[in-house]
């Protein structure tokens, strides 16, 4: 489920990108900006932002539609609202800068199709399920929201039902806790051209599925 949290983010991200970048100067080097990447979608924010051509405001714009997505995964159990959408977002955000380390190292120096050699120890969705495993707060909570959607509580209600928000909170933000990692791997990432909002060519890496593969599973690209 929460994969679809950080896919949703690097999707979103790259949606900042304006168009593939001319034959102008590269600004920024491919690896500072591949932690640029990695680090908005699982940190929030990144000291190398401009080096992806990324502004504040883009940050900005990033984070309010991580919150949809927030608000989305995890519909099906409980609807949020958009505070405790945040607060969630601002719970996974503060355990990843904890828990989550990258480090990036220019592997080839390439004028078209460089490649960045990124280590992290990734998180491991494929037991996403058993870090989700009903627990007595879980089932409290999904108790509560279906009585009260018994009774005829609409979606409106249950996200300006303090009690329904601080129990899921304290249940979704536990989990994004405990997401598990992996030990430490590294994944070459090819970066291509882009043009950024700032209207200057970057480098952004060249497929965001496969890095977005390597963050969440740990699963390298086919050689």
């Amino acid at each position: 489920m929460f994969r679809k949290v950080l896919a949703g983010a690097m999707i979103l991200a790259g949606l900042l990108i304006v168009g593939c970048g001319g034959a102008d100067k590269v600004v920024g080097s491919p690896d500072k900006a591949i932690l640029a990447y990695s680090e908005l979608v699982t940190m929030g924010e990144s000291p190398n932002m401009a080096a992806a051509g990324f502004s504040e405001e883009d940050n900005k714009n990033l984070r309010k539609m991580m919150i949809k997505v927030f608000e989305a995964s995890f519909n099906g159990i409980v609807p949020l609202s958009e505070q405790s959408a945040d607060d969630l977002a601002n719970v996974f955000y503060d355990s990843s800068k904890a828990r989550i380390k990258f480090q990036a190292a220019l592997k080839t120096d390439d004028p078209e199709r460089p490649v960045v050699e990124l280590t992290t120890t990734p998180f491991n969705m494929t037991d996403n399920a058993a870090a989700f495993a009903p627990n007595d707060e879980l089932i409290a909570l999904i108790g509560m929201v279906g009585k009260l959607k018994s009774d005829g509580a609409t979606d409106e209600q249950l996200k300006s039902n303090p009690e329904v928000q601080k129990l899921a909170v304290e249940v979704f933000g536990k989990y994004l806790k405990e997401l598990p990692l992996q030990p430490e791997m590294t994944c070459a990432v090819v970066c291509k051209k882009v043009t950024g909002t700032d209207g200057n060519t970057h480098w952004a890496p060249d497929d965001v599925n496969a890095l977005m593969d390597f963050i969440t599973l740990g699963k390298l690209a086919d050689k």
